[in-house]
């Protein structure tokens, strides 16, 4: 029977494709609008930023209409450039993810993580659950290498070490000081980093 319903219904295609191409199109369409409005429901109402005043929290992009992009990355020098002629905004941070080979938990690994200036955790105002966050001028090239982890690689990781804040480890090769921990459920930005690696300041 079920042999049956695939000729047939096979039959039926070649015999109206254009009904079929309409079915299709709206069945994508549907799943498609779903989708998106299931993901503005989840991230506005169900799993909400846990940002201080995230209401005046703004992304800035760029453009490039010459190119045919409606929003880039900015660049860095633009980065300081608008930093430091911005009158309407309190502070910009800028932030890129990335990948280390970790070494120094429990065992070498991949880690995702994000390099941020020094400010940009300050900005969101969550406080981690152990440790400090950065401080000015640890962006800069002359500064020693510290990072923040995430609670989860953490726990993963470093087996919860409670002793872990002033510890070193190594990305790519290159010691980095472990200056905190971040709380459980933190997620910078919530598009891409999900609790899951690490924060390494001396953004590039």
């Amino acid at each position: 029977m079920l042999w049956q319903d695939i000729r047939y219904g096979l039959r039926v295609m070649r015999k109206n494709p254009g009904f079929i191409a309409i079915a299709v199109f709206a069945l994508a369409l549907g799943v498609g609008a779903n989708t998106a409005i299931f993901s503005v429901v989840n991230a506005v109402l169900l799993n909400p930023i846990n940002y201080e005043n995230p209401d005046q929290l703004v992304m800035v992009w760029e453009k490039s209409l010459r190119r045919g992009f409606g929003q880039i990355p900015t660049s860095l020098p633009n980065f300081l450039d608008l930093r430091a002629d911005s009158r309407s905004l309190e502070d910009l941070g800028a932030f890129t993810d990335t990948n280390f080979n970790l070494t120094g938990g429990d065992q070498p690994e991949r880690v995702i993580a994000v390099r941020v200036t020094a400010s940009l955790l300050s900005l969101v105002g969550v406080k981690p659950l152990r440790g400090r966050l950065f401080l000015s001028g640890e962006d800069q090239p002359q500064a020693s290498r510290v990072l923040i982890l995430s609670h989860h690689l953490w726990q993963r990781s470093f087996g919860s070490n409670q002793n872990i804040v002033g510890q070193t480890v190594a990305l790519n090769g290159e010691s980095y000081t472990v200056v905190g921990v971040m709380p459980s459920g933190f997620k910078f930005p919530p598009a891409f980093f999900c609790d899951r690696g690490l924060f390494a300041i001396r953004y590039a």
